[in-house]
């Protein structure tokens, strides 16, 4: 997930096979940030509760209830209020909540925004053919 003046999310799938795994990106979804001015931790909350938001309507349309989802952010920010409780604004308390109803906290994980896909394509870098998400973390579950 990313966030500055636009809001993207990626979704890839990740398939193992006995050649090997692929992962492959299915879908992107991009908005253009709020007029109101927002920090960018509650940007990217947004990116996050907009991801969590996609994935369930992937998993929906494709009839895929169970299938194994991990979600990735550069916001530690983000990450620490869907991990932890606390006595936060309305505005951070509306967004947690709809992610934990729609995703398990342990689901979600860091990773470095140069490695950040949506990071990426937030700045018009090109995905090459060989290009491996993540790092490799998308290719290592």
């Amino acid at each position: 997930m990313q966030a500055g003046l636009l809001i993207l999310q990626c979704v890839f799938v990740r398939t193992v096979l006995e050649a090997g795994t692929s992962v492959s990106l299915i879908r992107t979804n991009t908005r253009v940030a709020p007029l109101k001015p927002l920090t960018i931790p509650r940007l990217e909350l947004i990116a996050c509760c907009i991801g969590a938001r996609l994935v369930n309507s992937i998993r929906d349309a494709l009839n895929l209830p169970n299938i194994k989802v991990t979600f990735w952010s550069d916001s530690e920010v983000s990450l620490w209020w869907i991990k932890e409780h606390g006595d936060w604004s309305v505005f951070v308390t509306n967004r947690v909540q709809e992610i934990r109803q729609l995703t398990q906290f342990q689901l979600w994980r860091h990773v470095p925004g140069v490695l950040n896909v949506a990071d990426m394509l937030s700045r018009g870098v090109l995905l090459s053919g060989s290009w491996n998400p993540g790092g490799g973390r998308a290719s290592h579950g």
